[in-house]
């Protein structure tokens, strides 16, 4: 019988009084709110520029949103960690879904067009915006709509581009994974292409491991409420696992259910993951030993 390795120790700087997770500070809310409210009007002319005027966005239209995205994950204080091979080539994405930051932080890293809920399009801001990106609406109350739409995905990922979806088809709290929909990984058997899923879970500077309860964006909260809540956080940090890729001849339904127990199994790990030992002692105080050194120099 082997015996279980203990995690190896995470050496993290200890976070200051700035980084503290102890409450949310209300304060933080004077600088972000007035900086996402430039970055969310600059974000239409940006939007104009490289997406409405073409029929398709390309390349352009990716790294345009990948940038503005970047900046909206600063302004929160939201800092990824990726873990694994970030696909290079066209392929399906399948992450799980606790908070439409996930949108955001999976457009940084791959370029892509995004399959969401039909009522996304109706929100303000995003459901624009997502329209300008190429982002699909699926139905799931019309199946012949939403086959329409899997087809229509399948087509866009045989050409060259990746989609990424979130199969659960709604948000959960960071903790588990809820059943994944078979239909999207259709996507994947029509275009024969890889599926790769992603583990995401949103953690406390200082509980690695644990999922943030303020990220989750479920139940009846409503997108400003979200926002309000979200702009008195502390810094936080949104791991990113890409895991092994999954071959497109397992079907459907045999992707979608590996691909949760993987998404479930890098959760665990996350979970029962490595502690954090501070590069120094919290407790020291720099002008105190000062004091303290000057004084032992002096009796001397």
């Amino acid at each position: 019988m082997t015996r279980r390795k203990k995690p190896a120790s995470v050496l993290v700087t200890y976070p200051g009084r700035r980084w503290r997770r102890s409450r949310p500070k209300a304060l933080r809310r004077i600088w972000r709110l007035p900086v996402l409210v430039f970055y969310l009007l600059l974000a239409f002319p940006l939007a104009v520029w490289t997406c409405r005027r073409k029929s398709e966005p390309d390349a352009a239209s990716y790294r345009a949103f990948a940038w503005w995205s970047r900046r909206a994950l600063r302004i929160f204080g939201i800092h990824l960690r990726v873990d694994g091979i970030v696909p290079k080539l066209p392929v399906l994405v399948a992450a799980n879904h606790v908070s439409y930051l996930d949108i955001l932080a999976l457009a940084t890293l791959v370029p892509g067009r995004f399959v969401a809920k039909r009522e996304m399009r109706a929100w303000p801001f995003f459901g624009i915006m997502g329209e300008w990106l190429g982002t699909l609406f699926i139905d799931r109350g019309d199946a012949r709509a939403s086959q329409r739409t899997v087809r229509q995905a399948g087509k866009i990922l045989a050409a060259g581009t990746s989609i990424i979806i979130f199969p659960e088809g709604t948000t959960s709290d960071g903790k588990r994974v809820g059943d994944f929909f078979a239909a999207p990984f259709e996507i994947a058997s029509g275009a024969v292409a890889s599926t790769i899923p992603v583990a995401l879970r949103y953690e406390d500077v200082l509980c690695p491991g644990q999922p943030d309860p303020l990220c989750p964006f479920i139940g009846e909260d409503s997108l400003f409420g979200h926002l309000w809540r979200l702009a008195a956080a502390a810094p936080l940090t949104l791991r990113v696992e890409f895991l092994p890729a999954l071959a497109p001849e397992l079907g459907r339904r045999k992707l979608a259910a590996t691909a949760q127990t993987a998404i479930a199994d890098a959760l665990q790990r996350m979970e029962q993951g490595a502690s954090v030992t501070y590069l120094h002692d919290p407790r020291r105080h720099s002008i105190r030993d000062a004091w303290a050194a000057w004084r032992q120099g002096h009796e001397g």
